[in-house]
Parts: structure tokens; sequence; C-alpha cells
């Protein structure tokens, strides 16, 4: 009886509602294999000695696998076995696995399980009313779904979403899943259906096969639709193919391109059309022409601290990508140059990391997006390079770098500029037994310009060209001493810092063309560094000192308060940054810089302050809250200095997410232009989401203030049903 027993078991063990197992198993069990262990409240022999039946609490175990149920009945002369009630299979896979009730055929190759149900990945369920193995090692599930949603217990109320369908079919030979009668079910309704539906199994290599589609609905663009088609070529290389189709305009085809090498990878993906200038009406004017746009890029690994690759971002005209709703921010591709707002930068480079080094070599072309701008004067990279060594001094000297950079820069219209600079840079760390922290530093360069194509006044006498060298030094100190208090309600830190720099002159100042260092805003970063400008143009002379305080408050769990005031001061020597950087009085604006973080809010400020009038130069206030029924948060921008040559900038945006109900809130955005009364952006709608989906109906409106492109208006739809997709516009 214990030989029959032990048969038993080990048929038992073969039979997974999702895999049941060959009829090996069914033999005698190996001396070598896993005890088995078969547990229950009673065994009889079935009438007639055919068989034995098991019941109560019967658990059958062999590691890692343990099969539970009410009942186990056996049926050793047809080699047939039926296990009832409350069957939990463990161990066959990552997840349980129930049914009503298992049985094998009399060849143990196939069976059925009643009532299935099982956990999946990624939160993933499925149940069939019955599910068939077949002797191939397919699967049938009959009156199945699928769904990532939690289940009532009393099964009264249906699951959000759910995709069901009469039967599917799980083809072990394709690794494919066939539906018949397929029908998607949001709140037990159903709002899609598909006589016949086909997908590659999720345990199989990748597979070709239409993706989600797109859709959306605009003033512009009309409704669109796109529908992906997914191709995969080879196991290291696919395609996405997307056409659009638009009712207001042409339509316009989509791609992405992908491919994996051993030492890097390269992306690709663009759209193309034919059509007019289009208005935010949808309107049609000007000429017809090929309109487009690429972005891409590739790397590969030259050794295991040097790396090349490419980026290209390129586009049409400077309206393709807004017409079309494509965001102008390409993704990081991890290119060393990053494009500005509204510009595009292709490039090409040679990259290299070490722990004391660091060197790069960069050509890269810009394209602008700006509908005033002229690409003729906007500067070519042919190339950039740099190179840089740090030595580490002798103890308590702190360490030496060197570094060498050079730039070529060729334009169609106006200056070509080259340069070739060398630098050594010394900084150490000083800790004095109060706990002074003083931070020597010094610097060294020389450069070398050579400038083409200078504008000219007077031809008789201004030059064309010029050639320029000059050397350049500075020293000094930065001297902080922070003092630590702690409290009965606060912690407190107070750290006062001050920064001497003494500079050369630069007597060639008005000969170097600044290329490199247009644009600079003092920060609190800024303020104490030996060297303000961002590149080697500018060259900031003479005697300075900065000084600031630095305080910070820590109180309960997550309390902390920091707050920074402080300024700049020129001894001696003239202004070199531009009016509105804060930097071109003899006194600095004022630097304040402040954040809170206290439980669920926080909030950040930043701003400067002019020393004679008191008059706000710039200030930037960011609020934040994330509770449990209310998030959101606001930011106003305020760069109202008389000396910014564009005129002042105002700006209010915010976002909003109120919780009305436990699944359904109310969403919302804005980006209000003060000063040109525009309302860039806003959008609001209503939101559902909860363990399983997310469901988003907005109206959107967009003015960019761009004259040839107008206002667009748009209700969009967004879908996002968690493990199976999403339906959103791009």
């Amino acid at each position: 009886m214990a030989s029959q027993f032990r048969r038993l078991a080990a048929v038992l063990l073969s039979t997974s509602a999702l895999a049941l197992t060959a009829p090996a198993l069914a033999q005698e069990a190996p001396a070598d294999e896993s005890p088995i262990y078969l547990e229950a409240d009673h065994v009889e022999d079935i009438a007639g000695g055919n068989g034995y039946i098991a019941r109560g609490n019967v658990r059958v175990r062999q590691a890692p696998r343990t099969l539970l149920a009410d009942e186990i009945e056996y049926h050793p002369d047809e080699n047939r076995v039926i296990a009832r009630g409350n069957v939990i299979i463990l161990g066959q896979g990552a997840f349980p696995q129930y049914a009503d009730e298992v049985e094998l055929d009399s060849q143990l190759a196939a069976g059925v399980a009643i009532g299935f149900a099982s956990m999946l990945e990624n939160n993933g369920r499925v149940a069939a009313a019955a599910a068939i193995r077949r002797e191939n090692g397919s699967m049938q599930f009959d009156d199945a779904y699928y769904t990532a949603c939690e289940l009532c217990e009393d099964g009264d109320h249906a699951p959000t979403w759910r995709l069901r369908a009469r039967e599917v079919v799980q083809d072990a030979e394709d690794q494919m899943i066939y539906y018949r009668d397929a029908r998607l079910e949001i709140a037990g309704l159903p709002v899609l259906y598909a006589p016949v539906f086909a997908h590659a199994d999720p345990s199989s290599e990748r597979r070709s096969g239409f993706l989600f589609p797109k859709v959306g609905v605009s003033s512009r663009l009309g409704f669109v639709y796109q529908q992906p088609y997914y191709w995969t070529i080879s196991p290291s290389q696919d395609v996405v193919i997307a056409p659009r189709l638009m009712t207001n305009v042409n339509p316009l085809i989509y791609g992405e391109y992908r491919k994996r090498f051993w030492s890097g990878f390269v992306e690709l993906e663009g759209s193309y059309t034919n059509e007019f200038e289009i208005d935010s009406d949808g309107e049609r004017f000007g000429e017809s022409d090929d309109r487009w746009h690429i972005f891409g890029g590739g790397e590969w690994a030259i050794n295991p601290d040097w790396r090349w690759g490419f980026g290209v971002q390129r586009a049409s005209d400077n309206l393709h990508l807004r017409r079309y709703d494509f965001s102008e921010a390409d993704k990081d591709r991890g290119a060393p140059i990053a494009a500005q707002n509204r510009q595009l930068v292709s490039q090409l480079y040679v990259d290299g990391r070490t722990r004391n080094s660091y060197g790069s070599l960069i050509a890269a072309e810009f394209q602008t997006l700006r509908t005033n701008a002229d690409d003729d004067v906007v500067p070519t990279l042919a190339p950039v390079a740099a190179y840089e060594y740090v030595f580490t001094a002798p103890r308590g000297l702190g360490r030496v770098s060197t570094s060498v950079d050079a730039a070529v820069l060729r334009r169609d219209s106006g200056v070509d500029y080259d340069r070739a600079s060398a630098t050594v840079d010394w900084r150490a760390r000083w800790v004095g037994g109060p706990g002074v922290v003083v931070e020597p530093f010094a610097l060294a360069r020389a450069d070398h310009y050579s400038f083409d194509n200078l504008p000219v006044t007077n031809p008789a006498t201004d030059p064309v060209s010029d050639s320029v060298s000059r050397t350049l030094g500075l020293a000094g100190t930065e001297i902080s001493w922070p003092f630590y208090r702690a409290g009965e309600s606060a912690d407190w830190i107070v750290e006062p810092v001050v920064s001497y720099v003494y500079a050369s002159d630069d007597p060639d100042a008005d000969r170097i063309v600044n290329e490199d260092s247009l644009s600079i805003d003092l920060d609190e970063s800024l303020l104490f560094q030996p060297v303000r400008a961002p590149g080697f143009d500018v060259w900031e002379a003479g005697q300075r000192v900065s000084y600031g305080l630095r305080t910070t408050a820590m109180w309960g769990e997550d309390g902390v308060a920091r707050l920074f005031v402080g300024q700049s001061e020129r001894l001696d020597g003239d202004a070199v940054f531009n009016a509105s950087s804060g930097l071109l009085a003899d006194q600095s604006d004022y630097v304040v810089a402040g954040s809170i973080e206290l439980g669920d809010f926080d909030a950040e400020v930043y701003t400067r302050i002019a020393p004679e009038t008191h008059d706000t130069n710039r200030l930037d206030v960011s609020i934040n809250y994330n509770g449990t029924r209310l998030s959101g948060g606001v930011r106003y921008l305020d760069i109202s200095d008389a000396n910014v040559t564009r005129g002042a900038q105002r700006e209010l945006s915010g976002s909003f997410e109120v919780a009305m109900t436990r699944h359904l809130s109310m969403i919302g955005l804005v980006q209000r232009d003060l000063d040109r009364e525009i309302t860039r952006r806003q959008e609001l709608g209503i939101r559902y989401g909860d363990d399983c989906s997310q469901f988003d109906i907005v109206y959107q409106r967009e003015d960019l203030g761009i004259q040839d492109l107008g206002p667009s208006e748009s209700i969009q739809f967004r879908i996002t049903l968690f493990t199976l997709g999403s339906v959103s516009p791009d």
C-alpha cells in the first residue's frame, strides 16, 4: 500500500493547473529523488479495490512543490487522478494556482482544471472556467479573463477592467496566444470587441505585432489615430512603424529604429509628411513641402574608460515639431551637449573618464527653432576639445588640476573663432582647531585666440582678422566657520563665509570676441567661485570679496529650513558681465535663497535684490503640497531687472489634483505669461484611478505666442490599464 501511495503522490505532484506534466512522473520514484509526503485526515479503498480516496486536509508535498485539496481520488488501473475541492498548487511557479478540481486523462499527458485561477507577473490575475492541457504542451482556457485589478471576495462587483474571451489558446509551438470573441470590459461593460485576436506569449522572445494605438482630438489636426506596428528584425534590433491619420491634414508616417551591439547601441526616430503650413484651426496656407524630423543617437565603448558616439536632432522647419505635437526636447541618450530651449543639436563625440582625468572631443551643429532667429549666425563647433588631469598634492596640500582646452567655431555669416587654452588650478582645504575651514586656491591660464570675418566699421582702418595671446592668473581663499547649537525644539547650524580673490589684469579684453560667456545669473554657488565666467572669453580682473551667511534649522522628524544671504563687492577693476547678471555694479545684487521642508509641505525661494534701490531684480518662488486629498504646486518667476535687454519676464504656473472620492479626482494645470497676458497652456480634467488603471478626460489649450502656429484646443482621453498598456496622445 505504501508503494501505491508513493505512486499516487508522484502523480499528484505532476499535476499543475497550468502545466500538467508527462507520464514518466507516474512511475515509481527513483530512490535518489526528494522524499514524497502524503498527509490526510482519512484514507480508504474505493469499492472493489480499484483505487484509493484521501479526504480532509489532504497535503502532498515534494520539495519545492505542494498540492492541497479537500479530496484526492486515485485509480491506479486507469492511471487516473482527481483532486477536488479548494485545490491549491504551490511551488510550481512564482504564484499559487487555484482550481475547484484537477483531473488527468488516462495517458497522463493531458488534463483539465475546473474553476482555475492564478496570479501572474506584475500583479496580473487570470481565471477560467476550465484550463485544458493538450498533449503537445499547449493550453486552452475556456470562458477566461485577465485583469490587474483586485477582485471582490463576494464576486458582486466586476473589476475596473478585464480582458475576456470565449476561448484562449496558448500555443506552445508558435509561442503565441490566440483569442476568440475577445472583449475589453470596463466596470463590467464591454467597450471593445474583436472576433479574433492574437499576441506573443509573454514568456517568449520579442515578437512582431501591433501595439496599442494612440488617439487624440485637436482643433489643429482634427481627430488623430496612430497605429504602431512593432517589427522584431533580429534579437538585437527592432523597428516601430506608426502611420498617423488626421482628419484636418495629410497623413504622417512616424518610425523608430533600435539596435544593440556588443559594445553599444543606436537609436533613431523620425516623422515625414508632405503638407502646407497649418494654422490653429487646421486651415492650410503657404506652399506644400516635405516636412520631417529626425532624432537619435548612438554610442560605442572603445575601452572601459573611453567611448565614442553621435547624436542627431534636425527638423525640416522651425514649426514642424510643434505643429504635429512632437516634443522639441529629445530624450537623453548620453551625448555630452544638451540642447537649450527651442534648439536642436547634432553632434559627434569622443570622451573618456578615469579616476583622475577627463577628456572630450566634440563636433556639433545647432538648429534654432525660434521663428525670428537666423541659423546662419549660429556657430558650428568644428570642434571643441578638452582634457583635464588631477594630481593629488602631498598630504595637506590639496590637489592640482591641469587642463587644456580648444575651440573652433565657424559660421555661414559672422565671426569665425579659434581658441586654445592651458590651465593650472590648485585648491586645498584646511580645518583649524575651533572648526574654521580655510580653502586657499590659485589659478594660472594662457589663452591664444584667432578671429576672422570681424565686423568692420571703417574698412580702411578696421582689421578683418585678429590674433591675441594672453596670460592670466588669480589667487585667493575662502573661509567659513560653522557653529552648531542643539536646542529643545530645534537644532541650529549657523555658518558665516567669506571669500577674497585677486585676479590679474587683462589688457586685451576689448579684442576678445565673447562666445562662451554670454549669459550668467548670480546665485549662491556662483557668488564664491574664483572664476565666475562660464567659459574662457571673459576675465574678471581686480580684487573682490564675497560674503554671506548660511543658516539651517532642523526640528522633529522631517522639519528642515535653510536660508542664505550674501553679496559680492568689487574692490577694483572693471565690470565685465552683462547688465542682467547682477554683477554690473561694484556691489553685486544681494542673493537670498531659502527652503523649508515640513511633512507634506515644501517651498523654495531665490531672489536677487538691487543693493541701492532694493528693487527685486529676480524672484523665483515655488510652493508644493502633497497631501492625502490634495496635491499640487505653484511657481512664480519674476525677472524685473531693468537692465534685461529682452524686457521683463513674469510667469505664473501651477498644477493640482484634488481627490473628490476614493478613486475620482480633479486635475488641472496652468502656465500664464503675465507680461504678454497669454495663458500658454491650461488643462482641466477628471481622473479616475485605482490599483489597476487610470482614466483621464482632459481639456487642453495651448498658445505658445507663435503667430504662424496660433493657439490649439483639444480634448484628450488618456487610458492606462496597468500591465496591459495605455492609449494616449503623443
